[in-house]
């Protein structure tokens, strides 16, 4: 049965909204008279709905918001200087945000088969 109440607020959640409004608060730099510049400023500066936008990268995949947000950042230009590690400062403002970002976070099951691997053929692994 189609409920149309639930199909218009699939992937919303008050945790969703909370997260979209720390990324947007994620900070990039400060430009050459001291405004800072966040994630909302570099949004809007792409023609991009800010709020809409940061849902959007709260409700995807993980690796899908990293690399959309990669894609993003690498145009975009803080005081005359281009991002030098765009996918980096994707992960840092999403993790900031409360997004997985690290492989381990994203498959908890891959740490559990692998800490299972180790144990059983005796090799030692660090735990993140």
């Amino acid at each position: 049965m189609f409920n149309p109440l639930i199909t218009a607020t699939a992937g919303w959640s008050e945790a969703v909204e909370e997260r979209a409004k720390r990324l947007l608060a994620f900070r990039l730099g400060t430009e050459g008279d001291g405004v800072p510049v966040t994630m909302q400023t570099l949004l809007e500066r792409c023609h991009h709905d800010p709020v809409a936008s940061a849902r959007f990268l709260m409700i995807v995949p993980p690796l899908t918001a990293q690399r959309e947000l990669s894609r993003t950042i690498a145009h975009f230009v803080v005081d005359g200087e281009p991002c030098p590690d765009p996918a980096a400062v994707a992960r840092a403002a999403l993790s900031y945000a409360g997004r997985a970002v690290a492989m381990h976070e994203i498959h908890p099951e891959r740490q559990w088969l692998a800490t299972l691997l180790c144990a059983l053929f005796g090799s030692k692994r660090e735990t993140h």
